[in-house]
């Protein structure tokens, strides 16, 4: 197939490339024996590891592979072999003769119409099972990717509005001591200095406000992957990293 695309009074042909590309599940989660790339890499593979929602899945692919393996068997029910004890078995005539109503041993092979229908049926069904079961582990590995790199997300921007707020809290605390000293010599009424401390805690009441907002934050992410941020290689170097891009040259 080619596309016309007319220039002005010219024409050219441009061969149509249809992309596609498929997704790697197995890079969604790195493997354990692959370093991760950053900080936000450990914390989706921790979250895989250990959120209990995720080792059902992947326990679902294991129970239904089993049933597979059952219904590819299941007309081995329809063989039987079985043994007879008896007087006649045990006490066989001296001439060697024996009664053929008492064998020894029985074997036999029993058939219905419907197994020849019924097996490939189930077995198709049970793989189709499997594969449903492999597409939830799929969906699974991209949605703890998201979750994780949401909340990272939502942790970087409350912590940067808690810094923030932090270093407007001081800013008022410098003009709230000023405030103090000219009020004490008659520099400024007793108005102006009553908003000087007014807002000083304001924006200290703003900084207990964002720091719950990053701790819940940070709490939601530690629930989901595990363990705690502090526990984690890499942390304090990733704060110093979002400090660094809070710092004002």
């Amino acid at each position: 197939m080619r596309l016309l695309i007319l220039i002005g009074s010219g024409i050219f042909l441009m061969p149509s490339v249809v992309m596609s590309q498929n997704i790697d599940y197995n890079r969604i989660i790195l493997p354990d024996n692959v370093e991760a790339a950053s900080f936000e890499e450990q914390l989706i593979r921790l979250a895989w590891k250990n959120h209990p929602s995720n080792k059902i899945v992947i326990q679902n692919v294991s129970i239904s592979t089993k049933e597979k393996k059952l219904a590819q068997w299941k007309w081995l029910d329809d063989i039987y072999a079985n043994g007879n004890l008896n007087e006649y078995t045990l006490n066989p005539a001296p001439d060697g003769s024996s009664n053929v109503f008492f064998p020894r041993y029985n074997f036999g092979v029993r058939f219905s119409l419907g197994t020849f229908i019924t097996t490939p049926l189930n077995t198709k069904v049970a793989t189709e099972k499997v594969s449903n079961a492999e597409n939830l582990v799929n969906e699974r590995k991209l949605l703890v990717r998201e979750n994780v790199l949401m909340n990272c997300e939502k942790l970087k921007q409350y912590y940067k509005n808690l810094r923030l707020r932090e270093q407007i809290k001081e800013d008022f605390l410098v003009m709230y001591k000023d405030a103090e000293k000219k009020f004490s010599t008659g520099e400024i009424d007793i108005e102006k200095y009553r908003q000087a401390i007014q807002g000083y805690y304001g924006q200290a009441e703003k900084v207990v406000e964002a720091e719950s907002t990053f701790n819940t934050a940070r709490i939601a992410l530690e629930a989901y992957i595990g363990v705690s941020l502090t526990e984690i290689e890499g942390y304090q170097e990733y704060i110093r990293k979002l400090d660094a891009e809070m710092r004002i040259d």
